[in-house]
Parts: structure tokens; C-alpha cells; sequence
């Protein structure tokens, strides 16, 4: 009876982490005139949640095996192969997309996107590995915005290339650098 209850909760997570990582990539096959991508805030680090899953499948295995009656290895095969297949998905979805036409902050969210015309000023602030590269631009409804992206040093001369000709004329980057929050001052 378990190993049915175990069987049915395994198809049924590889089915939905399958479909939610589908959806992901005809998402992102959508967008068009993509330029640059690069995986966003998380640079550096695994997507959390699926990780811990699959080191928690793992660490139950090694349990299951050593205390009490073994659950079938196809049990957690599957489990770890749904876990494989929400990491994908989350880090397929977490990229920075740089289009033609604006940024896309995370490719899951393309409803937050910001174009290029929106844009009336930014600026960068250096950080060790990564710059910190910072849009103020205006909303749908009027509203002024702030959109911080992260860009990974060996992408920052070629998203500077394309910032700079999307946006020439229509902002300034400075010439110092900018402190932290020291921009929205003015």
C-alpha cells in the first residue's frame, strides 16, 4: 500500500515539475530579439528550495536504507528527477534577458519587463565580482521606478554597448561613481 501511495505521489511530481519546466522554456522561447541572458541575483549559488529537496531525497534514502524497510531506488529516482527537473525550471526562469526592445528583470516575470523607452536615467555601482546596474524609468500609469539588475563582469562590456545605444541621448550614465542611494536624492 505505500509503495503505491509512493508510486502515484512520484508520477504525479515528475508530471507537474515536467509540465512547470515545459512552460518554462516555451516562455522563454517567446521572447524574441533577445540580445544577452545570464542567470540573475543568485549568481554564484544554487536555486534554494529545489536543492534542498533533492539533498533531503537523498538524505532520506540513505535513512530508509540503513533503518527501516527500504522503499523502492525507483521511488527516489523519481523523486530526484522531479527535484532535477524544478532546478531547471528555477534557474531557466531566474535569467536576466537583455532584448532588443528592453530588460526582462527575470524570465518568469516577463510582465515586470521594462523597455527601452521607459528608461530616463541610469547608473552602474562596482561591487567585487558583479556590477549592480541601476534603471530609473517611468511605468505604464506614470509612476517613477527603480530597476536594479546585477550583471556578471565578463557580461558588463557588452550590456554597457548595449545600454548605451539603446539609450543614447535619452540618459547620462555619470562620470563618478554613485554611493549607494545617493542617485534618488537629487
Amino acid at each position: 500500500m505505500i509503495n503505491t501511495l509512493h508510486i502515484i505521489l512520484v508520477f504525479s511530481f515528475v508530471g507537474v515539475t515536467g509540465v512547470l519546466l515545459g512552460m518554462t522554456v516555451l516562455q522563454r522561447v517567446r521572447i524574441r530579439g533577445v540580445r544577452m541572458t545570464w542567470f540573475s541575483a543568485q549568481l554564484g549559488s544554487l536555486p534554494v528550495w529545489p536543492s534542498l529537496f533533492m539533498g533531503l531525497v537523498v538524505v532520506f534514502m540513505l535513512y530508509s536504507s540503513n533503518t527501516v524497510a527500504p522503499v523502492a531506488g525507483e521511488v527516489f529516482a523519481g523523486y530526484f528527477l522531479g527535484g532535477l527537473l524544478w532546478f531547471a525550471a528555477v534557474a531557466l526562469s531566474g535569467s536576466v534577458i537583455v532584448t532588443e526592445y528592453g530588460i526582462i528583470p527575470e524570465a518568469g516575470r516577463s510582465s515586470e519587463a521594462v523597455g527601452w523607452g521607459q528608461v530616463f536615467d541610469w547608473f552602474e555601482q562596482e561591487e567585487e565580482k558583479r556590477t549592480q546596474v541601476s534603471f530609473l524609468y517611468q511605468d505604464l500609469i506614470g509612476e517613477r521606478k527603480r530597476l536594479d539588475i546585477i550583471v556578471p563582469r565578463p557580461h558588463m562590456e557588452q550590456f554597457r554597448c548595449i545600454a548605451r545605444a539603446k539609450l543614447d541621448g535619452a540618459s547620462q550614465t555619470p562620470s563618478s561613481p554613485v554611493r549607494q542611494g545617493q542617485a534618488l536624492n537629487n
